[in-house]
């Protein structure tokens, strides 16, 4: 009778959902040992909230799910009985299931139809955040004219928003765990975009200080576009947040892939837009008459920015109002990201609990915000530092990523310059060479991960998941299964191996041939997207490695300590280029050979490392 619909009864965990009629013996299955919540009505007509908190054998001649009588080998825990105030916050950590919706299987495993112009909201914000980056290596032509800066000067102020954002990301990631994901990513934007409308008049007044002091003064401009790149790193950790609270597992991987295709759809747009922009306001948007509008560009990013907060304030919100029966099972609190692109933001994965409501059961949240910010805390100083440090996979992981960074970053900050200075072409031609690259690496991330994804299923296959398996277990008794456990990792290696070579040394391969400087733009343009659409293949390298060497708890925090000194690198290798082209301005070619024969030697380095270093064996659970 627990179970009835007469009853109108909860009960706490995804694969708990079944259809009222059924019973205990299919709703607490060994395999699931769930914890649950019913309403018991005594006989007195009284009623009281229980907690299934414990599991014993179901006697002999019970009914089955299907009517039928269940046998002793069939028969599976039914649970003791706890009164829900004993600790009932502690043990229940679970989403809420109303057995008598029977659309529960379909519908809750569906994104929220109240989430979807929030999830627009949130596609259209990676957008635009791509475009005040991007904006930069393309304003960079007509601001390094106009003020005459040195490639030094460029470098510079193209690494400070990288610069910026790598010093921003694992703090904005613990307040995303004590506030409100809405109100962050607000002001994260408002911040943004008023730096983006100030970076025109940062530069001119670093024009008019350097002129006052008789040397270059930099420093407004740097600050305001490091401030750019801190207030963009709310956009990930935010997004974490917000899929969790709104989006079933089932479905968060689909929602995320849309978003961050904003970010690559904005690179795109970035190249393709700006140079319009900058021919419609030239001497319009108060600089000199004849040079390229670049200050209307940044008003313009900037101001869509601003408007784009009104439509969140109105409609995001951080949560649904009511809890989603499809959260997840046997919840645990870790840290976590999306462990995509550069995110190196570490977020506190909350677990609901239980409290008492007007109805009955309630979900709210665990803790106060001080008390998720010991657990931020608690859980950081439980890490395995030691073995992360101690790991070849782990070194193996952080010197990919950081190679690719080497490249990557470059790539996207000079390119523009690269065809401008080598060719002769002016700030439009530029931009739009450099279009091909960035939908290369769109192309280049897809079919990464498919291919990857056939090569395993046919290559490893299903019937050991070396993902899960850790060979040191000593469950793992049986010298056949043990056998195969090390057999399929091995074989996954193999595979991880394989992609990341691609992603290294493909672009090393493209970049050395760029460093002979083809005499047609074309050519270049060429091989610039074979780079980039190779690079794209460490999705199916390092970029997947982090599940497959941690487990949930510490998947997270092992892809945040492989990213970060990744994006420390990346914003270094932009400034060095500066500096390189500057020393060897006097040789022939300006040093664009030397630019690119480093990047390719970089690239090399990184394959050689993950191939002598890594192994999918899972090492931290």
């Amino acid at each position: 009778q627990w179970y009835s619909s007469a009853n109108s009864n909860t009960l706490y965990g995804g694969q708990c959902a079944a259809a009222s009629t059924a019973t205990a013996s299919r709703l607490l299955g060994s395999e699931n040992r769930n914890v649950c919540i019913s309403r018991l009505y005594s006989k007195q007509g009284l009623e009281e909230d229980v907690a299934i908190v414990e599991d014993r054998p179901v006697s002999e001649g019970s009914a089955n799910a299907n009517g039928g009588e269940i046998k002793q080998s069939e028969a599976t825990p039914v649970p003791t009985l706890a009164k829900s105030n004993d600790k009932i916050e502690s043990t229940t950590k679970e989403s809420i299931i109303n057995l008598d919706d029977t659309s529960i299987d379909n519908k809750d495993q569906n994104i929220p139809p109240e989430f979807v112009p929030i999830l627009a909201l949130c596609f259209l914000v990676t957008l635009l955040s791509a475009l005040d980056r991007v904006a930069m290596s393309i304003a960079i032509l007509p601001i390094s004219s106009e003020f005459h800066y040195t490639e030094t000067i460029k470098g510079q102020i193209s690494s400070a928003v990288s610069y910026g954002y790598g010093a921003a990301i694992i703090p904005i990631g613990l307040a995303v765990s004590v506030a409100s994901p809405r109100v962050l990513m607000l002001i994260g934007v408002g911040l943004w975009s008023l730096a983006t409308i100030g970076t025109p008049l940062m530069a001119g007044w670093s024009a008019a200080s350097s002129s006052e002091v008789g040397g270059m003064v930099l420093w407004p401009l740097l600050l305001v576009r490091a401030a750019m790149g801190s207030a963009e790193a709310v956009v990930l950790p935010t997004m974490q947040r917000l899929l969790a609270n709104w989006i079933p597992p089932a479905k968060k991987a689909t929602a995320l892939a849309l978003i961050i295709s904003g970010f690559q759809l904005g690179t795109v747009t970035a190249y393709l837009l700006s140079p319009l922009i900058l021919d419609m306001l030239s001497g319009l948007d108060g600089g000199p008459a004849g040079v390229p509008g670049w200050r209307g560009m940044f008003y313009v990013y900037g101001l869509a920015g601003l408007l784009w907060m009104v439509p969140w304030w109105l409609i995001a919100k951080d949560a649904p109002e009511q809890t989603d029966a499809s959260m997840e099972i046997d919840c645990k609190e870790t840290l976590v990201n999306n462990m995509m692109e550069d995110d190196a933001s570490l977020v506190l994965k909350e677990c609901p609990v239980v409290v008492e409501a007007n109805d009955g059961v309630a979900v709210a949240p665990s803790t106060t915000a001080a008390n998720k910010v010991q657990e931020f805390q608690a859980l950081l100083q439980s890490a395995p530092w030691s073995s992360f440090l101690t790991s070849s996979g782990v070194w193996a992981m952080t010197l990919a990523h950081a190679a690719k960074n080497w490249e990557l970053y470059n790539l996207l900050a000079w390119t523009p310059t690269f065809f401008s200075e080598q060719y002769g072409l002016n700030v439009k031609e530029s931009a739009l060479f450099s279009v091909l690259p960035s939908i290369c690496g769109m192309v280049g991330g897809l079919t990464a991960g498919n291919a990857a994804d056939y090569i395993l299923s046919k290559y490893v296959g299903d019937d050991i998941n070396a993902n899960d398996v850790n060979i040191d277990d000593s469950s793992i008794d049986k010298e056949s299964n043990r056998a195969a456990a090390e057999e399929a990792i091995q074989k996954r290696t193999q595979v991880r191996k394989l992609f990341q070579s691609i992603a290294l040394l493909g672009p090393a391969t493209c970049l050395y041939l760029l460093s002979s400087l083809p005499d047609n733009p074309t050519t270049a343009q060429i091989l610039l997207g074979g780079a980039v659409g190779l690079q794209a293949f460490d999705a199916a390298g390092f970029g997947a490695a982090t599940q497959e060497k941690a487990g949930e708890r510490w998947a997270g925090l092992l892809y945040s300590m492989t990213s970060l000194p990744g994006v420390m690198v990346g914003s270094i290798s932009v400034s060095v280029t500066g500096q390189l082209l500057d020393q060897m301005a006097n040789v022939e070619g300006g040093g664009w050979a030397t630019v690119y024969q480093l990047n390719a030697a970089v690239c090399v380095a990184g394959a050689l490392a993950f191939l002598f270093l890594y192994d999918s064996k899972k090492e931290f659970e």
